[in-house]
């Protein structure tokens, strides 16, 4: 049991593991990533990340490893948090039924990090959550069209991706609340994948995530 109300099933996939729901009876698959794309201490590294930032007593510490980092590592960095957030939806979408690409494109943020007071700063509000809404459908799903889109999304124009990593953790934020209120926790999700499989030594040949299913 993972605390997280889910089971971790091994399969004979050793890079893929099963997430179980006892309480809805589905379940989902989860592939390990390529270990040249999105190493598995990268990943375990940007989810505390992620729970740093959202803490305001050490916000200013992730804060100041976002700004020591260069323009790849940006790029780096977003990928990595397309796929947790798309990490979360697969999970959420055991527990409520509802599509983990539906979640995607529903995904919005009204808490107190939202600040819009004109129609410009609205905008590039609305601008830079589709581009997390992209970048989280894209590792979901791995069309080629739109990982290709995102990586336009997070370098044109030049600098946007420093704005987009903070905005993706800002809409993580949200998330990771939202899955508390129903009765699920995000930390730790990203752990146990690595945790729960083994990196391959090639190319990996299947999808990261698959859709839910019952047991």
């Amino acid at each position: 049991m993972t605390g997280h109300g889910h089971d971790w099933i091994p399969t004979a996939d050793p890079a893929m593991v099963e997430l179980r729901d006892p309480l809805s009876q589905r379940a989902v698959g989860i592939v390990r990533p390529d270990e040249a794309e999105l190493p598995g201490d990268f990943l375990i590294e940007l989810e505390t990340l992620v729970f740093q930032w959202e803490d305001t007593t050490t916000q200013a510490s992730a804060d100041a490893y976002l700004a020591l980092r260069g323009a790849q590592e940006r790029i780096t960095i977003l990928r990595g948090l397309s796929w947790l957030c798309a990490l979360w939806a697969v999970v959420c979408e055991t527990r409520l039924g509802k599509s983990a690409d539906n979640i995607i494109r529903d995904l919005d943020y009204r808490g107190g990090r939202r600040v819009i007071r004109n129609a410009d700063q609205a905008r590039l509000w609305e601008s830079l959550t589709q581009r997390v809404r992209l970048g989280a459908l894209a590792a979901l799903t791995e069309d080629p069209r739109a990982v290709a889109a995102y990586r336009v999304a997070c370098t044109e124009p030049a600098g946007i991706a420093a704005d987009l990593i903070r905005h993706t953790l800002i809409h993580l934020d949200g998330f990771s609340q939202d899955m508390q209120r129903h009765g699920l926790s995000a930390r730790g999700l990203a752990a146990g994948v690595v945790t729960n499989t083994r990196a391959d030594a090639g190319p990996r040949e299947r999808l990261c995530f698959r859709p839910a299913h019952s047991f």
